[in-house]
């Protein structure tokens, strides 16, 4: 998985609303918890409140975008998805590709939340990493009990003060190698070019629909 860009954190963010269609509206931060995970909490927080505010699915899902385009690189997350397949002389097709994969990000998302925000992020702590960013540690809990480790690494502007997160690990599963490999296996069938992926992704997800 790449270190040094956000591109596992939109990944992880499209594979959790996908695989786990419950995300949380419930996120604990102590008031002694550091500053990384204080960040951690408020960002989780804030986006299930965006998600889950009384208001139609388009609004909500119009101001879920805002969020993460603000807070994730999500053009360079559908850059890494395509790989070798990324329309490199094709500038009009990249930003096509850029702008379904942001409403794709943020339907899913909001449509996850919104149907059931019933699961929680604990944040547990946090430890210094070698290369002067922070791991911050936090369990997802499921409505049936199911605990999953959910690893955060974020990294602070010197400058300004501000957090980004860099990487992020669910169970041990790499969303990000996961949907690159969901692209190839769909752009392998022969059938499915760029402009399709987005589409058929929608297709595959609305075969297993978010259950309450």
């Amino acid at each position: 998985m790449p270190r040094n860009s956000t591109i596992p954190v939109a990944a992880f963010i499209l594979t959790a609303a996908c695989l786990l269609p419950i995300i949380t509206a419930h996120a604990d931060s102590s008031a002694k918890s550091a500053p990384a995970e204080n960040y951690i909490a408020d960002f989780f927080r804030t986006t299930v409140e965006t998600a889950v505010a009384p208001q139609s699915d388009e609004s909500a899902t119009n101001a879920v975008k805002v969020l993460l385009m603000r807070e994730i690189p999500l053009d360079e997350t559908a850059r890494f998805m395509l790989g070798r397949a990324w329309p490199t002389d094709n500038p009009e097709g990249e930003r096509r590709f850029q702008d379904q994969f942001q409403d794709f990000v943020a339907e899913t998302v909001t449509r996850s939340l919104r149907t059931n925000p019933e699961v929680a992020l604990e944040v547990k702590g946090s430890r210094p990493r070698a290369d002067g960013s922070t791991l911050v540690l936090s369990t997802l809990i499921l409505p049936s009990g199911a605990a999953l480790p959910l690893d955060w690494h974020v990294a602070q502007n010197p400058t300004n003060g501000t957090f980004q997160i860099t990487d992020v690990a669910l169970a041990g599963m790499d969303a990000a190698i996961m949907l690159r490999g969901m692209a190839a296996t769909a752009l392998a069938d022969g059938k499915t070019g760029v402009d399709g992926l987005i589409q058929r992704l929608r297709r595959a997800l609305a075969q297993h629909p978010v259950e309450p």
